[in-house]
C-alpha cells in the first residue's frame, strides 16, 4: 500500500499529505525546494570560511606524520587543509579544490600514478636534484618554482637529494566530485618510463621557438614555471602596477595558448607593495593563497586575519575580502590557485563592485601618426584600441 492511512492524512493539511504520498513514489514538488531559491538572493551562501593555516603548525605536523606513517611506500606523505566550514564533507579546502603539503625524504620515490583531477605543486623547499616526472618528462623542484600535472597524466616524484623536499599541492577534486568524473590509474611500478632527451620533450615545445612539422599542442603540458623567471617579470612590472584589489596579480599563462594555467584551475602570482592598503572586493570563484613572503591582514566582513611568510590562507567563494601589507619599505609576495576558469566556462565569473578581471586594454601604441592619413584605428585589431 503506497498511501497514508486515512487517521494519519487527517492530521496533515491536503498539501502536506500531497507530499508524504509523492515521496511515497520519488517524486517532490517544486515547492518544497522554493526555500533554497529564496535563500540563494543576494548570491549564494560561500562554501565554508576565511581560515588561516600558521605554517609552523603545518611543519609540526609533517614531521609527526614521518614518524606515524614511515616510509612513503604506503601512501604519500600529504596533509589536506580541511575548511573548518566544510568539515562534514568530503576533504576540501574550498568546494573545488583541495590543497594541502606534501613532504619527501632524501632517497624517497612516490609510486607513479594517474587521474582526471588536474594538479598544481607550488614547491616551498626545493633541491636541484629533487623532480617530478610528468608523462616522461623530468620536471625540476626548486624553490618556488611551479609544476602543472594536467589531467590524467603518469606522475612519479623522486627526491635523490640529501634533503627534505616541501610543496604545496593543490587538486581540482571537488569539482570533478561534483561532476562524476574522477578516474584513477596506478601505473604498476614507482617509477615510469623517462623520454631520453629534451628533443622530444612537450615541454621543450611549450614555447615561443616550436617546431615547423609538428601540429601545435596546447593542452596536457607538463610544465614548469622556474622561480628565476618568474621572479625577473615580476621586477619588469613598476612598484605601483595592478588594482587596487589584487595588488600587482600575473596569471601563469598557459605557455601554448596563453589561457589559464589549467581549465579548471588559474594559478597566480601577487606582489601587494610597501603600505598596499586593498579595497573590498568578492568575487563567486574561490581562492587559497600561500605567503612567499611579507606580513599583512587579510579582512573580511566578520574577521581580520594575520598573516606571514609560510602560512597558507583559503577564500571561500563570493566571500568580501581585502588585503593589507604592515611594512611601509618591503612587499608582500603570495602565490593563489583559483577556479576561475571552470566558472568563466559556464559564464558565472561575478565580481563586486566591479569586474577587473579581464577588464582593462592592453597598453596602447605610444607612436601617434604625426600627420594621420587614415582614421583612428585603422589597420588595429579591435583588442588593441
Amino acid at each position: 500500500m503506497n498511501s497514508l492511512n486515512t487517521s494519519q492524512e487527517t492530521e496533515l493539511s491536503p498539501l502536506e499529505a500531497f507530499n508524504q504520498r509523492a515521496a511515497q513514489k520519488n517524486l517532490q514538488g517544486q515547492w518544497i525546494a522554493e526555500e533554497h531559491l529564496l535563500r540563494a538572493i543576494g548570491g549564494p551562501r560561500p562554501a565554508g570560511i576565511p581560515f588561516r593555516w600558521h605554517w609552523k603548525d603545518v611543519e609540526t605536523a609533517l614531521e609527526e606524520a614521518t614518524v606515524a606513517l614511515g616510509p612513503v611506500d604506503t601512501a604519500r606523505r600529504h596533509l589536506t587543509f580541511i575548511n573548518p566550514g566544510m568539515s562534514g564533507r568530503a576533504a576540501a579546502t574550498t568546494h573545488t579544490i583541495s590543497a594541502g603539503f606534501q613532504l619527501v625524504k632524501s632517497g624517497e620515490v612516490c609510486w607513479s600514478h594517474r587521474h582526471t583531477m588536474g594538479a598544481v605543486r607550488f614547491v616551498t623547499k626545493g633541491h636541484p636534484e629533487a623532480y617530478t616526472a610528468v608523462d616522461g618528462e623530468k620536471l625540476a623542484m626548486e624553490d618556488f618554482d611551479l609544476l602543472i600535472t594536467p589531467r590524467f597524466s603518469w606522475h612519479d616524484h623522486h627526491n635523490p637529494s640529501d634533503q627534505d623536499v616541501v610543496w604545496l599541492d593543490g587538486l581540482d577534486i571537488g569539482l570533478l566530485l561534483a561532476m562524476g568524473a574522477v578516474y584513477y590509474e596506478p601505473y604498476g611500478e614507482d617509477s615510469q618510463k623517462l623520454r631520453e632527451g629534451t628533443s622530444e620533450g612537450i615541454g621543450t615545445r611549450s614555447h615561443w621557438l616550436r617546431p615547423t612539422w609538428e601540429r601545435g599542442r596546447s593542452g596536457r603540458l607538463p610544465v614548469r614555471y622556474p622561480w628565476s623567471e618568474v621572479k625577473t617579470r615580476l621586477d619588469m612590472y613598476e612598484p605601483d602596477a595592478g588594482n587596487p584589489y589584487d595588488g600587482l596579480a600575473l596569471r601563469y599563462a598557459n605557455p601554448a595558448n596563453g589561457g589559464p594555467t589549467m581549465p579548471t584551475m588559474d594559478c597566480w602570482i601577487q606582489r601587494l607593495g610597501p603600505g598596499f592598503d586593498g579595497k573590498t572586493h568578492r568575487r563567486s570563484s574561490s581562492a587559497i593563497t600561500y605567503v612567499i613572503a611579507g606580513e599583512g591582514t587579510f579582512e573580511t566582513d566578520d574577521e581580520s586575519i594575520t598573516f606571514a611568510a609560510g602560512d597558507t590562507i583559503v577564500l571561500p567563494n563570493w566571500t568580501n575580502f581585502r588585503w593589507t601589507n604592515k611594512s611601509a619599505t618591503e612587499p608582500v609576495l603570495l602565490f593563489s590557485m583559483h577556479d576561475i576558469p571552470a566558472l568563466e566556462a559556464f559564464g558565472l565569473l561575478y565580481e563586486e563592485p566591479e569586474a577587473i578581471l579581464n577588464a582593462a586594454s592592453s597598453p596602447a601604441n605610444p607612436t601617434a601618426p604625426l600627420k594621420p592619413i587614415y582614421r583612428h584605428g585603422a589597420f588595429y585589431d579591435q583588442d588593441e584600441l
